[in-house]
């Protein structure tokens, strides 16, 4: 059970009944998309997070959720590699929001709107789960599919951690994975353990450039200047 969607369902409910007392038509829209927000809350399972490994030979962390543009991927790091199983594309995250939220602007205005662009994250969230209620097993998790994204770590240059978005540098290109709010200190730690010296922070980034610049500072002292003798 997934309890702020199913939270959103009772409080869409609650608002479509409001609503009802002065436009029954509307009725018609927002009891259905009420009901189908709190099913969606009821079965979607709730998401797992971070799940450490130690039990498996090849996987060392795998985490639920990371935004790659507007595709929704599972990140598997394994001994040597990093493999982003792609759990839903733009036309799951996006286009139905939009989609409901036009329909819903169309019948109940603002409000309708509303409705509808919670009922397509209510549906995103349903349906990204039951891409990761697939994969459970070992098999399924380090294979890489066609729309899947692996990463060697002899590749990486860099891998930083600014805020809620990680990054990912080799010599030819960059990728970014940005994460729920909490995610990043959770991270942390195992990230270090994974990648050790090619992880970065933004505050380990700070720190050695105050301290490259202060060695500047020390290789090229300011000269004093000289003072003038009066006669």
């Amino acid at each position: 059970m997934r309890k702020n969607i199913l939270v959103a369902g009772v409080t869409l409910l609650a608002l479509a009944l409001l609503f009802g007392a002065s436009y029954p038509t509307g009725l018609l829209f927002s009891i259905p998309i009420s009901i189908l927000n709190i099913i969606f809350g009821l079965v979607t399972r709730t998401s797992p997070g971070f799940e450490s490994r130690p039990e498996s030979a090849n996987i060392r962390l795998v985490i639920d959720r990371g935004v790659v543009r507007a595709s929704i991927y599972q990140l598997v790091f394994l001994n040597s590699k990093l493999i982003l199983k792609r759990l839903s594309s733009m036309m799951v995250t996006v286009i139905p929001a939009f989609v409901l939220a036009l329909l819903g602007l169309e019948v109940l205005w603002i409000v309708g709107a509303l409705m509808g662009g919670i009922t397509g994250f209510s549906l995103q969230e349903f349906l990204t789960q039951r891409m990761r209620n697939r994969m459970r097993s070992e098999m399924q998790l380090t294979s890489v599919g066609k729309s899947d994204i692996d990463i060697s770590y002899d590749d990486l240059l860099e891998v930083r951690l600014v805020k809620s978005r990680l990054y990912l540098i080799t010599e030819t290109s960059s990728l970014s994975a940005s994460f729920p709010r909490g995610y990043s200190r959770k991270m942390q730690p195992m990230l270090v353990n994974i990648f050790e010296s090619k992880f970065t922070t933004e505050e380990s980034v700070r720190a050695a450039e105050a301290a490259e610049k202060e060695n500047e500072k020390g290789e090229h002292p300011r000269g004093d200047r000289g003072k003038l003798s009066c006669r």
